[in-house]
């Protein structure tokens, strides 16, 4: 039976200097220099960091700061962490930030406060001070974190430090395929591919929708990484894989295309090495293509892992804000509408056609007819007259979730909007689509900004709660952040 697979963040490889000037007091620059490096070793006895991470022991002289750069780019060290053990020497951290190599790693500043009030022991936090005036001056962007290093508190933060520059490393990996445009009047489907590229790192490739029907037909496609292809047992197989311990109310023949279908996306994507991917899903599949909705087939790419962010509708910018909620939960988010008036309930309304998430569907006896996880024919006529499907609908699993919403603005920068919730049997509203209805406490002010801002209409949905780590990420990425 099909599962919802993890998809856990690249390991994270970072570099921490500890800086000090040779002054104060040794024991306190010690100790917070020994807690860093056993927070270091927990990090990766744990699995949390790449084998290849630095520690670098105590930096003062200038030309002990170049050759700790130079050992940093020799890395490809993800994430910079210089920890003020005492009074900094200032040429550390201006050779770091600096530094052409280093210019776009997230760098964070850290310092323990004054071991106690009465001893001045060893001025780190002023070095932080120091550290953040160079930075705001060069235009460099810059964290800091206070300790004490060796608390239960800061580890956590540590590990939001972490879950952040995989996310930042996840998106400038990210290699969207765009198969097929948007429909018509989908303007915020599309966007500036240079300024995504400039911000978040993703490229985008478009493929036209008569590759997908010579995928379909042929069982191969070529693309920048060779040939790829599927057999028609591959697709039996899926069909037997789909329905396993799942109602199925849409026609066998419906379910047969939908796996085919997979398959072709499936090649595309893989012979193109793509990331995640935007589809044209109708009109043109639908009618007169192939007859069906393309919603399973972008459930099964999803739910296999094989995708980090699906973008309905041909709308490619969704799927960055969609690979973030992924990144964070390591596992796979949706792509929903705002589909009621969000600011009449605290019941934030959030659902689209039919891509339901395989082995992820919450139970909701006697709003959805049963157990939800269910392949049926979308019982909304998108077109008029037609059956539309296979798709798979209900709510999803319950628990608390955060919606992410991006734009770019009018100027060219970048905004995010994200808002937290918990979806519960109480909560869904039992309309048949695939939905997570949240309640938003705060639901007057989302909708305001969503109206203010002028935030699509699209929306990525995270499971778990993400709104700090988005504002450390919107923080190293430039973007601005509102959040409810």
């Amino acid at each position: 039976m099909l599962k919802l697979k993890p998809q856990p963040r690249p390991a994270l490889r970072i570099g921490i200097v500890t800086n000090s000037t040779d002054v104060f007091s040794p024991r306190a620059k010690d100790h917070t220099e020994g807690a860093a490096k056993k927070l270091f070793d927990r990090m990766l006895k744990a699995g949390k960091i790449d084998s290849g991470s630095l520690l670098i022991g105590r930096t003062f002289l200038p030309h002990e700061a170049m050759e700790a750069a130079d050992r940093l780019t020799g890395a490809c060290v993800d994430l910079i962490v210089v920890v003020n053990v005492g009074f900094p020497n200032g040429q550390v951290f201006l050779t770091l930030a600096t530094n052409p190599h280093l210019a776009r790693v997230p760098l964070v500043v850290v310092a323990d406060p004054e071991p106690s009030p009465e001893e001045w022991a060893t001025n780190a936090w002023c070095g932080v001070i120091m550290n953040n005036h160079v930075a705001k001056k060069i235009g460099r962007t810059m964290v800091p974190m206070v300790g004490p290093v060796d608390t239960k508190e800061f580890e956590d933060e540590f590990e939001r430090l972490i879950r952040v520059a995989g996310t930042i490393k996840m998106l400038r990996r990210e290699f969207i395929g765009r198969i097929g445009d948007a429909p018509g009047g989908f303007h915020s489907a599309t966007g500036d591919q240079l300024a995504f590229a400039a911000v978040f790192g993703t490229r985008v490739d478009t493929v036209d929708l008569t590759a997908v029907m010579q995928a379909y037909k042929a069982g191969k496609i070529s693309g920048y990484l060779g040939e790829r292809s599927f057999t028609d047992a591959d697709v039996e197989a899926t069909v037997k894989e789909m329905c396993d311990g799942r109602t199925v109310e849409a026609p066998m023949e419906m379910v047969e295309k939908a796996a085919r279908l997979y398959h072709s996306y499936r090649a595309i994507i893989q012979a193109n090495g793509y990331t995640s991917a935007s589809f044209r899903c109708w009109p043109e599949l639908n009618e007169p293509y192939l007859g069906i909705s393309s919603c399973i087939a972008q459930t099964l790419l999803l739910t296999n892992g094989e995708i980090t962010g699906a973008g309905c509708e041909g709308d490619w910018p969704m799927t960055v804000a969609h690979t973030m909620g992924t990144a964070l939960s390591e596992v796979a988010g949706y792509c929903l509408d705002w589909v009621n008036y969000t600011g009449g309930s605290e019941i934030v309304q959030l659902g689209h056609c039919g891509v339901g998430m395989c082995g992820a569907m919450a139970q909701i006896p006697g709003k959805c007819g049963g157990p939800c996880d269910t392949i049926t024919v979308h019982p909304v006529l998108r077109q008029a007259g037609k059956s539309l499907g296979p798709v798979l609908i209900g709510q999803f699993e319950y628990g608390p979730k955060t919606g992410i919403c991006l734009m770019q603005k009018p100027d060219g920068k970048f905004s995010l909007l994200s808002f937290e919730g918990e979806s519960t049997p109480e909560t869904a509203r039992g309309m048949k689509y695939c939905a997570a209805d949240l309640c938003v406490p705060n639901y007057r002010e989302l909708n305001r900004l969503v109206l203010e801002h002028g935030f699509p209409h699209h929306l990525a949905v995270a499971t778990g709660l993400h709104n700090a780590d988005l504002a450390l990420l919107c923080t190293f990425l430039g973007v601005e952040h509102f959040a409810v």
